[in-house]
């Protein structure tokens, strides 16, 4: 075996033990037999083996478990920023639990409902009810059960809920994103998606709307064209309905609420014989490997994904120590530049 590949599982197999024996060696457990430490400790030393966190959290005294409630996995958005969670978690030596309510709402209250019975350390909450603008009451009910008896982790900030909030800061994203479409020549937008209902679309056509007013740049009826879910499809629809106008009342700039609805909207800008970004630019949110590998490839705003998870796991620890503890912070978003904009239109 290789010296830099070694795992516990590879020490406990030859040393005829179990991972657990082998973590509890690590840890300097008592309550391991003398012929079996003596055993791993050879292969320890024969490998030079470094255990790392996980390694080191085997022993159920010391494992930790962070739940995760999130919208949709399905959606690049949520599986990339659990991929950072849990990247995040692991070198911490935390376990994981996801509990994907498949955009769902009764889904979602049975998870609810289960959470507070699991042993977990510290419940996170994405999407969902938690950016609801005016959460149903029976949603508040179970989160208030929850929080009596395990601390909570919103990634929303708009309601008030004893609790803990991780947020991803949109604004300066959105500024960096406005200021490189006003420097191709763009003063006639359209910003395509979602529900103002739903938190991070108010806050998104809010700061978007207040950048356009601070440069003289009143948009008209309509610019603003929601929709019922944030799926491809739906951008492709608003976009087919969008494109049936004249070609001097359109926009020369698009933006999707996320990068779904923005792939989707390209889809119906093709087909109605547009070019991206000769006739129209698009841009997006999220910033996940969607943006990467479409054509022609979307600028985006997005987070830094493994700075939500290392961020998370210092509010984390923090909980453990004192369940008491509150905070609220911000992981800045940024601009990804890429293909999908270009000169405005004349």
């Amino acid at each position: 075996m290789k010296r830099d590949n070694i795992t516990i599982y590879d020490l406990a197999r030859e040393a005829g033990v179990s991972p657990a024996t082998v973590s509890r060696v690590l840890n300097n457990s008592a309550r391991v037999r003398q012929d079996k430490r003596d055993r791993v400790m050879e292969l320890v030393e024969k490998y030079q083996f470094v255990p790392n966190a996980v390694a080191q959290g085997l022993s159920t005294q010391n494992m930790r478990t962070i739940g995760v409630l999130l919208s949709d996995v399905r959606n690049p958005f949520y599986s990339t920023l659990y991929v950072g969670i849990e990247t995040a978690a692991i070198s911490s030596g935390y376990n994981v639990v996801l509990c994907d309510a498949l955009n769902d709402p009764d889904i979602e209250y049975q998870h609810l409902e289960m959470l507070g019975s699991k042993n977990v350390d510290v419940f996170l909450l994405l999407g969902g009810g938690a950016d609801d603008l005016r959460p149903r009451a029976e949603y508040k009910q179970l989160v208030e059960r929850v929080i009596q008896k395990t601390p909570v982790i919103f990634a929303s900030g708009h309601h008030k809920f004893d609790a803990c909030r991780l947020m991803m800061n949109d604004v300066p994203g959105i500024e960096a994103l406005m200021a490189y479409l006003f420097g191709l020549g763009h003063e006639k937008f359209a910003i395509v998606g979602g529900r103002p209902t739903v938190a991070p679309t108010h806050s998104k056509l809010d700061t978007i709307s207040g950048i356009l007013a601070r440069n003289s740049l009143p948009q008209e009826d309509g610019w603003v064209i929601e929709t019922p879910r944030y799926e491809v499809d739906d951008g492709y629809q608003a976009g087919k309905k969008l494109f049936k106008r004249p070609r001097k009342t359109l926009p020369t700039a698009i933006i999707g609420i996320n990068e779904m609805i923005a792939l989707g909207v390209m889809r119906a800008a093709e087909e109605a014989g547009l070019r991206v970004p000769e006739d129209v630019s698009i841009a997006g949110f999220d910033n996940t490997f969607l943006s990467k590998i479409c054509t022609p490839s979307l600028t985006c705003v997005g987070c830094m994904y493994d700075i939500y998870g290392e961020k998370l796991m210092e509010m984390v620890k923090k909980l453990v120590q004192n369940p008491a503890y509150r905070e609220t912070a911000m992981v800045p978003c940024g601009l990804t530049v890429r293909r999908s904009c270009g000169q405005a239109a004349r």
